[in-house]
This record gives structure tokens, C-alpha cells and sequence, in this order.
């Protein structure tokens, strides 16, 4: 099956991940606050936690209600300049899973060290596949 990627629906579903992810660590950290506007480093910080910083992703391809690809696709490139993991500064890179309704977490350093360690795919994808990024199976990430 093909998957239709679509910015302005995708960035919805990455405000929903942020809401939802927020809604769960206020439950242990309440002054924890998603950063307002466009903030590429990362999206949500924890004052409880030093000010430790959560980058949220949510994967429609790996987390569908009709597919599961199996792998996460951690961005590293839109557009032709470097991007997601290549340019974040968060402590913890967040994933939700809707359907199953899981929230995982790995810390960046963590990732960017299995990213360097193994040799992932590197395939394009995103918006209208303008993207570049590294499947990395989900069993391997949730193991982080």
C-alpha cells in the first residue's frame, strides 16, 4: 500500500503525538510545556528534569491501522540541508504509537549512537518524499 504524505496533515498528527505525549508526562512532571512556535532542536521541555528536552515523532507508516512496516524512520535530511536527528539538541527522542497506545523513548545520544553503529537504510520519505531518514527496526529502538 502506498502511503500519502501530506504536510498540513502530517503536521497535525505531529501536534497530536506533542499533545498527547505532554498530557502523559504532566501526569509526573506538571510544569513540563511544549516550546510555542517553530522549534526544529525540540518540542517539549521538562523544568522538573533539569529542563531536559523531548523531541516527539509519530510514525502514520510504522503505527497505521491497516500496516506496520516494522522500522521507524528516524529524519536525518529535508530538503537537501540536515535535519531531525542531525540537527536536534533533545535529551530524549519520544515515539507514540496511537494504535497501540505506547509512548517510547530513547535518549538522542542513545539513537545517534545505534544510528552510527549499524547500517540502516537510509531511504527518502516525507513530504512528497523530500525527506532522507534511517528505518531502524522498531525492536531495536524500543530496546534503547
Amino acid at each position: 500500500m502506498k502511503y500519502d504524505s501530506d504536510f498540513n496533515k502530517d503536521l497535525n498528527f505531529g501536534k497530536e503525538a506533542e499533545a498527547l505525549t505532554l498530557k502523559t508526562l504532566k501526569q509526573k512532571y506538571p510544569k513540563a510545556y511544549i516550546k510555542k512556535g517553530y522549534h526544529k532542536e525540540y518540542d517539549i521541555i521538562v523544568p522538573e528534569l533539569d529542563n531536559q528536552t523531548i523531541e516527539v515523532k509519530y510514525d502514520r507508516q510504522t503505527d497505521g491501522p491497516d500496516k506496520h512496516t516494522g522500522n521507524l524512520f528516524v529524519e536525518c535530511e529535508s530538503r537537501g540541508r540536515k535535519s531531525g536527528i542531525e540537527t536536534t539538541t533533545a535529551n530524549w527522542y519520544f515515539y507514540w504509537y496511537s494504535n497501540l497506545n505506547k509512548l517510547v523513548r530513547v535518549e538522542t545520544n542513545s539513537l545517534k549512537k545505534l544510528i552510527k553503529e549499524n547500517n540502516f537504510r537510509k531511504v527518502n520519505g516525507g513530504d512528497s518524499q523530500t525527506s532522507k531518514g534511517y528505518l531502524i527496526p522498531v525492536k531495536l529502538f524500543e530496546e534503547k
